[in-house]
């Protein structure tokens, strides 16, 4: 089965490692899909390259081009290989290009179009990268129904959540994580202005620039229909290794007899919020250890930057907080843990249709990464 990734492809509006610029203004995109292609051996620019796969998302915003797809089946085993051990990543295929010279002689790209992508050896920005989700389980087969009035009679459909339970909350203040008397599940999982307690100085949580698509690794569908991806918070197993890599701790919290809620993840101007549903199949020892035991996040660093892989709960949060608001428990630069508490609620926020990001926060924490010793 083809393997689909996530790539960051470009970043815009700073230079390139040979001084050019791309503006953020003045990009688009030719019509999905395009080509990923792959540049077996060096040559001048992305000469030789074959396609490899192919890009069916793109989003250009937030000074990045990210994108989503699939290899193709019948690629060399080189490429997964050399995107597994790190030494590749794409580099973006520009057209319909218009361009200036700046103060300091860099070429700024005004005008463009991306044409495709190339996996390279040395890619014109030094952190983009171009990740594997994990290979997916093999399908199950599932049973042929047995035809008998009876069972049809007793057999209910599955229970769906409502659409807008999980869309973007819009919450006033840092609320912790809530559970409603219907199985709703919303909250804040990090707050913007917290401190991490285990690193020195004021390092706050990181913001997602894949929008949390190391965390939505599963699907829910919707009542009306659709389906989403999510995550899914666990109660049962502690957090992985701090010094593991990310896809074997995503594997580590994959315990489906200790899922207990499907969520999708988003940013608003007071942290990392949550929202979803309590799954109707979670055992109820389960359900007991996730309403009464605070729940922790877990990083990890993937392209240059950290992502949310994972959320669980223990047994004692690291640090008592007050329940409105959040600390962390323990962390690492390449590896960030936090534990807050959940509080029950029968008050439901409305919703709006977009997550309200904040560009000073996320400065902030790229400083005081930089400058912060591994642990």
């Amino acid at each position: 089965m083809a393997r689909t990734w996530n790539a960051v492809l470009a970043r815009l509006g700073v230079p390139t490692g040979d001084g050019r610029i791309i503006d953020p203004a003045g990009g688009s995109s030719r019509d999905l899909p395009l080509p990923l292609m792959w540049q077996e051996l060096s040559d001048d620019g992305h000469g030789g390259s074959r396609v490899v796969g192919r890009i069916e998302t793109m989003r250009i915003a937030d000074g990045m081009v990210t994108a989503t797809g699939r290899l193709l089946d019948d690629i060399p085993y080189a490429v997964t290989e050399q995107l597994e051990a790190g030494i590749i990543g794409p580099s973006v295929d520009l057209d319909d290009i218009e361009y200036v010279m700046d103060e300091d002689e860099r070429i700024v790209i005004t005008q463009w179009r991306v044409a495709g992508a190339t996996l390279v050896s040395i890619p014109a920005f030094a952190d983009v990268s171009l990740t594997l989700d994990p290979e997916p389980a093999e399908p199950l087969i599932e049973p042929e129904p047995v035809v008998a009035d009876a069972l049809w009679a007793a057999a209910g459909p599955e229970p769906l959540p409502p659409a807008d339970w999980f869309a973007a909350p819009s919450f006033d203040r840092l609320t912790p994580l809530t559970v409603t008397p219907e199985g709703r599940v919303f909250g804040h999982v990090a707050g913007w202005s917290t401190c991490h307690v285990g690193l020195p100085g004021c390092v706050t949580p990181p913001s997602s620039p894949s929008g949390y698509s190391y965390f939505h690794v599963g699907e829910q569908r919707l009542a009306d229909g659709t389906v989403t991806p999510a995550g899914t918070l666990v109660a049962g197993p502690r957090h992985a290794d701090l010094a593991a890599g990310f896809q074997a701790a995503q594997q580590h919290y994959d315990d489906p007899a200790a899922a207990v809620a499907r969520v999708i993840a988003g940013e608003d101007e007071h942290g990392v919020w949550v929202a979803g549903w309590l799954l109707p199949g979670a055992a109820p020892e389960a359900v007991e250890t996730f309403k009464s035991s605070p729940v922790s996040g877990d990083w990890r660093r993937i392209g240059g930057a950290l992502e949310l892989i994972g959320v669980c709960s223990v047994n004692v949060p690291g640090f008592p907080t007050p329940r409105a608001r959040v600390a962390f428990s323990a962390g690492a630069q390449r590896a960030l843990v936090g534990a807050f508490g959940i509080t029950p609620r029968t008050e439901v926020p409305a919703v709006v249709s977009e997550p309200i990001t904040n560009d000073s926060e996320r400065a902030r924490l790229a400083w005081a990464l930089a400058t912060t010793k591994e642990h």
